[in-house]
């Protein structure tokens, strides 16, 4: 398997008219390997939502968990795909009146730069655009990731040390 960069590139060329999204090429022998990944789509725009979701739970509801309500049906509790508001603070949010912090690749998405450390944001933190808001781990390498608009965050979808997926959303901030 050697490959010249003009063969390389003949190759990138013809998966760009297949549906292949990735290809990994071993030489055991030499010990060579060769892999191409395709860039995938953005994630689709939010669809826009008619009632508004509360994000404060009662004082029934144990902490870590939101009251979360959806138009014809009944209450029910959500964890963790949606973090509560600080206390005192009740914020009605809509996906017209949010902007979604997604994840640019796949990996590990990670709240703090490390176990001790306090997280980048908590929720009903300001953000400002380009403010590093979480790390994503991929392939041994710690990315930080900053946020794409300055706004008070209101939700935290993703938990710490999970999977995350390119276009997830990780976080929903309202913009100022």
């Amino acid at each position: 398997m050697d490959l010249k960069l003009q063969e390389i590139e003949q190759f990138i060329r013809f998966l760009a008219d297949t549906d292949i999204a990735e290809v990994e090429i071993k030489n055991k022998k030499k010990k060579q390997s060769l892999r191409i990944v395709r860039a995938r789509p953005p994630a689709p725009a939010p669809v826009p939502v008619s009632a508004p979701i509360a994000f404060a739970p009662p004082p029934s509801v144990s902490e870590g968990h939101a009251l979360m309500l959806r138009p014809g049906s009944q209450v029910s509790v959500v964890t963790p795909s949606v973090t509560a508001s600080p206390p005192g603070d009740p914020v009605r949010v809509t996906k017209e009146t949010t902007v979604a912090i997604t994840a640019p690749m796949v990996g590990t998405f990670y709240k703090a730069a490390s176990r001790d450390a306090a997280p980048f944001v908590r929720l009903g933190d300001m953000v400002k655009k380009g403010q590093v808001v979480c790390i994503i781990e991929a392939m041994k390498l710690m990315n930080e990731i900053e946020s794409e608009v300055s706004g008070r965050v209101v939700s935290i979808v993703k938990e710490n040390a999970t999977p995350v997926e390119y276009g997830e959303e990780m976080f929903l901030v309202e913009p100022v």
